[in-house]
């Protein structure tokens, strides 16, 4: 076995059966050993787009791949790299390298930057370990510490090997994938401070789980899903982490994002007299630019850097990973203890098109929802796109998939070549969600979504420019030009596209667009400026009160 062989070897075992890369010629080599083996190649349009694919691929599969060539092919990588890094994404890049005896020959080779180990040194930044895979002898180690160091942080991993390197020899067998040893027992603090969290909360007269991203990425939704049901406590989620759990439980109350937010699910979030927020870092766009309103005293927070943070004690080894095994473990509620009630939720509002009338932001995420089924994912990109789609409904776990940390846009299109590669439902169908702006950054990956017939169904919401921004402060540089989608997707070659303004075509477009199973389609739609979200509304008119001058007395 030699270290190509290996690397390819390491992937499989973890079950990856799909990769996404551009080729180049340091790593040409590598292309043509993944073109012989069970993985499948997928030719992205850029290397962004890879490590947006990547991305989206790791977060349904646990683990997701870009490969590419050195320095202009990596360094591309680099945002959707640091992305994955920010919200704990693992992302495995290979990247190839001029090869040894031509780095030792010290010629000014092309893509080359400084010295030969400087691209290992970006990537150092945003990864959770890196390696050079040089040496036959030791190449089995360091894919495997990488790999590990990625599983355990749930972070990107970088590996380069040097194109002469492809063929060294490995002295060994490269070692199985062991098998998950069993959870340690819970350490005597960890089993104190649990157990006294959880009698704190059942005596709570209104207690309620704020959920986060990092139970997604630790694979804990089971766990915690299993916890809520036995406790009968109801939850929220950030904005990160929407689709956590079924968004249609009966004890989901929906989406909390400060005063962004539906003031119902924050009136039940701040009202708690015990809220546990657990796994979700206090970011600003998740906490609606820290508009919350909590009570210190009824908040326990408990998070996988930070561990427990409680007026009643603090406990930095205490993650979300150990307090959900000291749960799961604890006695049921004694008898006599209150239990909550089901909720139950309302379906999506009805949509029924009303003729001339021009869509609104809030009335085509109506007519989205009723069309959401258990094949829908839906991703998103960064912006109103994002903020509109909140108000989705999704009625399977884990299907809405969102740059909403790092909020780079040109996520959505890209990430949803990943999200159609990386779902174990072979009969998926990715709804993009993207505005005008972020189409213009990512377009070119639609011609990958027609090269793959990936049956994704992308969403123009064209309002002339960055939506976002043009209430924080407007000008000419919030303008984007008018673009025709409609000839640029048949131009990338969709199998159908449709430019819409009222109601009733929007229907009849979802309608037919919804029917293809052959290829990509899109819908763009048209909205007026200053249509936005009751989210995004709802968030400028917080920040807006934060930041007028105070009234003089």
């Amino acid at each position: 076995m030699d270290i190509a062989n290996a690397l390819i070897e390491a992937l499989l075992q973890r079950g990856v059966r799909r990769v996404y890369g551009v080729p180049g010629d340091y790593v040409l080599g590598l292309f043509d050993r993944f073109e012989q083996s069970p993985i499948e190649m997928i030719c992205t349009a850029g290397e962004e787009g890879a490590g947006f694919a990547a991305d989206a691929h790791a977060r349904l599969h646990g683990l997701g791949v870009a490969v590419v060539t050195y320095g202009v092919g990596a360094l591309k990588l680099l945002n959707p790299v640091a992305g994955a890094y920010a919200e704990r994404s693992p992302v495995l890049v290979i990247s190839g390298a001029p090869g040894v005896r031509e780095s030792d020959g010290h010629a000014l080779l092309h893509h080359s930057i400084r010295a030969s180990d400087t691209q290992q040194r970006f990537f150092n930044e945003v990864c959770a370990e890196t390696a050079r895979l040089d040496s036959g002898r030791t190449a089995a180690s360091e894919i495997i510490k990488v790999l590990a160091a990625m599983e355990r942080e749930s972070r990107p991993g970088y590996l380069e090997l040097p194109r002469d390197c492809l063929t060294r020899p490995l002295p060994w067998p490269l070692p199985p994938v062991a098998n998950a040893a069993p959870a340690p027992e819970p350490a005597p603090l960890h089993l104190q401070r649990g157990e006294e969290l959880l009698s704190w909360l059942r005596s709570r007269q209104r207690p309620v789980v704020l959920a986060g991203i990092e139970l997604h990425r630790f694979g804990l939704q089971a766990d915690l899903l299993q916890l809520l049901e036995r406790e009968g406590w109801p939850f929220a989620t950030s904005l990160s982490a929407k689709s956590l759990l079924n968004e249609r439980h009966p004890l989901c109350l929906g989406l909390y994002e400060g005063a962004a937010g539906p003031e119902k699910v924050r009136e039940q979030v701040e009202g708690s007299d015990g809220l546990l927020i657990l796994g979700m870092p206090l970011q600003d766009l998740d906490t609606g630019i820290f508009t919350m309103h909590l009570e210190a005293e009824h908040v326990v927070r408990v998070e996988m850097a930070e561990g427990l943070r409680w007026s009643q004690g603090d406990l930095d080894s205490l993650d979300p990973v150990a307090l959900l095994q000291v749960w799961k473990e604890a006695p049921s509620a004694s008898a006599g203890s209150r239990a909550l009630a089901a909720r139950a939720q309302s379906g999506p509002a009805p949509f029924e098109p009303l003729p001339g009338v021009a869509i609104t932001v809030r009335r085509l995420i109506n007519a989205l929802n009723q069309r959401i089924n258990a094949d829908t994912v839906v991703v998103a990109d960064p912006g109103d796109a994002l903020f509109a789609a909140a108000d989705l409904r999704l009625p399977e776990a884990s299907d809405f998939l969102a740059c909403g940390y790092w909020a780079s846009l040109g996520f959505a299109i890209p990430a949803s070549i990943g999200a159609w590669g990386g779902s174990s439902n072979p009969k998926v169908k990715p709804l993009v969600l993207l505005g005008d702006g972020s189409f213009l950054m990512s377009a070119n990956e639609l011609a990958t979504l027609a090269r793959y017939h990936i049956p994704a169904l992308v969403v123009v919401l064209d309002n002339g420019g960055y939506g976002t921004e043009r209430p924080m402060l407007d000008g000419p540089f919030n303008d984007v030009q008018p673009v025709d989608h409609i000839a640029l997707a048949y131009a990338y070659g969709f199998k159908a596209a449709q430019r819409v303004q009222f109601e009733e075509d929007l229907a009849l477009a979802l309608t037919t667009m919804l029917a293809n199973e052959d290829g990509p389609t899109l819908i763009s739609v048209e909205l007026k400026q200053g249509d936005v979200s009751d989210v995004l509304r709802n968030l400028t008119a917080a920040l807006a009160k934060r930041i007028q001058p105070e009234a003089k007395s």
